[in-house]
């Protein structure tokens, strides 16, 4: 089975993102992002919700695993932890030299947090996006 993957969709984004933080502000661009969690996301907080941290990471490994990524993830206690080592969005707009947003990886953090609230959990994401890689963690929050 093939599966279809246009990474050129990154730069697309990356350049939307700038586009919308230099026209709108930083403020605009976040509420953009928590709209798209809240949209393209709602199948993914819904699996969360009914499933735990078992749904995020089969869609880590699928998502990751489809783009050739170098990451891992494991648990540490009740928390899940994606290392992201080489970002394959990162890395091809790098290697096909397309302007990289100053906040690109922030889309990462704000996403994830607002999936995870939808669903009664709570995330976390450090970046390096100079460096491409990021530590994320997943954990249910408490009651």
């Amino acid at each position: 089975m093939r599966v279809y993957l246009h990474k050129d969709f990154h730069g697309a984004l990356s350049c939307g993102f700038q586009y919308l933080k230099d026209q709108y502000g930083m403020d605009a661009l976040k509420s953009y992002w928590k709209q798209v969690a809240r949209n393209c996301y709602f199948g993914l907080s819904r699996a969360l919700r009914e499933e735990g941290l078992l749904a995020l990471e089969e869609h880590w490994r699928r998502i990751f695993g489809i783009e050739g990524a170098d990451f891992e993830l494991s648990y540490q206690g009740e928390t899940l932890v994606l290392e992201v080592k080489r970002c394959p969005a990162i890395s091809h707009m790098k290697d096909n030299g397309y302007p990289i947003a100053e906040d690109f990886c922030e889309h990462t953090r704000v996403i994830n947090e607002e999936v995870c609230h939808r669903a009664g959990y709570k995330a976390s994401c450090s970046y390096n996006q100079e460096a491409g890689s990021c530590v994320q963690r997943f954990w249910k929050q408490e009651e």
